[in-house]
């Protein structure tokens, strides 16, 4: 997953990028106290989808400087207030997020629209499923097979008893 800052100077790359991925677009002021307010949550909730996500979407966090530099691009920068919450898809605006602005919220939003979707954990080493054919045989260690198909094992030959000597 990718995570841009948006400034006045990474606009013209930003307006090329999001043209191939789409992009949740957290548009904001550094002046603005809601906007530094939601700043933890923002970067949880850019680091869960990180860890715990799969998903093409990319991260956008776009300054005022950024606002202007893509006034004149095909990006969508038409906000009225900040923070703006915007899902972006070829530069133009698919949907607007107006919920509370906490972690699991933007999480549960995201995974609504379908744009990011759980990593499975966990499987660890398959097995494989052996198929045993009808005319396979179950032989033992000494290549026979006991009347009952179960496995016979190689046995010792037995010993001739010794011979008593009688000492006269």
């Amino acid at each position: 997953m990718k995570v841009l800052y948006v400034n006045g100077q990474n606009a013209k790359y930003f307006d090329s990028e999001n043209k191939k991925k789409p992009v949740f677009a957290k548009y904001f002021s550094p002046t603005c106290p809601a906007c530094v307010a939601m700043e933890t949550d923002w970067d949880d909730m850019c680091k869960d989808i990180d860890s715990n996500y799969n998903t093409d979407l990319m991260m956008a966090q776009i300054d005022p400087e950024g606002m202007n530099g893509l006034e004149n691009m095909d990006t969508y920068s038409d906000v009225q207030y900040v923070p703006a919450l915007i899902l972006l898809k070829n530069g133009k605006k698919v949907d607007e997020y107006n919920g509370p602005k906490k972690k699991e919220d933007l999480i549960k939003f995201l995974m609504k629209g379908g744009f990011i979707k759980p990593k499975h954990v966990g499987g660890g080493r398959r097995i494989k499923k052996r198929s045993f054919s009808k005319t396979r045989t179950n032989k033992g260690k000494n290549g026979k097979v006991s009347k009952k198909g179960r496995k016979t094992h190689k046995r010792k030959p037995k010993r001739k008893p010794r011979r008593k000597t009688i000492r006269k």
